[in-house]
């Protein structure tokens, strides 16, 4: 049967998460091993198991060695190209960039290969999307099901001043897929996440039917009144019906609590 990835963002989607989540359901805690193709030298990466709200999951930190240097598309693009990585991977990774400097060119009134990014140059948003399309090709799912995205709501701090939630090129990322506002202000969907999200989805809706074959969280920064988690099901899928769903439930396939 085929696996597909379900994934749930009530609680947004960002790099940082998907980095943990995937690796929670490889199994893995060592996220260098697969980021040793990657062409870009100088962070250091911090990957702990850690509570949100009670939800245990991954929580992975990126740690710049300098301080966000301002990258054009074309020179990301060529530390890509220089990195012995899946091809698979390369393509994803290559392909997000593409869709983060047509969001900020769309936004800024200018053409792709004019950005010079800011937080998406740095080197932790490198290292987030690199090593979420290997790690998307290592989990090798044959699909991807992407849940409607918190944004989350409010204003956000960026390097062009304070900008409304969600962010003008999250947003520009985000048009026509299906979005959603709960929990504290804050920013809940980054740009990185939303572009993520875009490569990586078949389709965006809810959880198909199946058979759960695991589970993984991966953590957000902050630890807020809704558990700042990103939730991912590895699902076989099935052909189950009405009449099978409901069988299932007289026979206790529910958690009845009392």
């Amino acid at each position: 049967m085929k696996k597909t990835l379900y994934l749930n963002c009530f609680s947004g989607i960002s790099g940082d998460m998907m980095l943990g989540v995937l690796l929670d359901l490889l199994g893995q805690e060592d996220l260098q091993l697969f980021l040793e193709g990657l062409a870009l030298k100088n962070y250091e990466v911090s990957v702990t198991r850690s509570k949100r709200r009670g939800v245990a999951g991954v929580d992975v930190r990126i740690t710049p060695g300098e301080d966000h240097p301002h990258r054009g598309l074309k020179e990301i693009m060529e530390i890509i190209e220089k990195s012995t990585i899946d091809p698979g991977a390369a393509a994803k990774a290559s392909e997000t960039f593409r869709l983060l400097a047509e969001a900020e060119a769309a936004v800024h009134g200018t053409s792709p290969e004019k950005i010079h990014f800011h937080e998406v140059g740095a080197v932790d948003s490198i290292v987030d999307i690199v090593g979420a399309c290997v790690l998307l090709e290592a989990l090798d799912p044959a699909r991807v099901v992407i849940s409607a995205l918190n944004v989350g709501s409010g204003t956000v701090k960026c390097a062009h001043g304070e900008m409304p939630v969600p962010a003008p090129a999250t947003a520009k990322l985000l048009e026509g897929v299906p979005i959603f506002s709960l929990g504290d202000p804050m920013e809940r969907t980054t740009p990185t996440g939303a572009a993520l999200a875009r490569v990586f989805a078949s389709e965006f809706g809810p959880v198909p039917p199946g058979v759960i074959v695991r589970t993984g969280y991966g953590l957000g920064d902050a630890d807020t009144e809704l558990a700042n988690v990103l939730q991912g099901t590895l699902l076989e899928e099935t052909d189950l019906r009405v009449g099978d769903i409901h069988h299932t439930r007289r026979h206790g396939g529910c958690d009845h609590r009392h």
